[in-house]
């Protein structure tokens, strides 16, 4: 487990929401890897982290693939199986942003205001999102947008 204990006793998250975000932080900290290991030119080490991001994506669509718990697994085709998550979205966004904070793409991408804040911005979850640098209006939205 990462470092759930500020985050996870307050919301309270089910098991299929810590999982997803323990998954994604996961492949998150293997990127933040893959990306050191090529800014240091070390190519055995971004083929290594490459295979460990297969795992780790694996392990996550394992998650997003696992039948509802009263169903019958014998005709179970995970290839073929609806996925059934019913897990909250912004619940997620905080534990991963409290799980991937010590990796770097997890810090750009998840940043620590979105483990307290009760409405994670929008450019979390990809609505009105800004580019680091790009000026914002006073209402929070990117400088030229209507």
């Amino acid at each position: 487990m990462y470092t759930t204990e500020p985050v996870a006793p307050t919301l309270q998250p089910s098991p299929q929401e810590d999982q997803l975000a323990e998954d994604y932080a996961s492949v998150l900290g293997t990127v933040s890897r893959i990306d050191q290991a090529v800014r240091d030119g070390a190519w055995s080490a971004v083929r290594d982290e490459l295979d460990q991001l297969i795992s780790a994506a694996e392990d996550m669509w394992t998650t997003l693939s696992e039948p509802d718990e009263g169903a019958d697994d014998s005709d179970h085709d995970l290839y073929q199986a609806p996925v059934t998550v019913t897990a909250d979205p912004a619940t997620v966004r905080r534990l991963i942003a409290s799980y991937a904070e010590p990796h770097s793409v997890g810090r750009v991408l998840y940043p620590p205001s979105v483990i307290t804040a009760p409405h994670p911005s929008g450019a979390v979850e990809g609505e009105d999102a800004t580019v680091p640098g790009q000026e914002v209006s006073p209402r929070g939205e990117p400088a030229g947008r209507p």
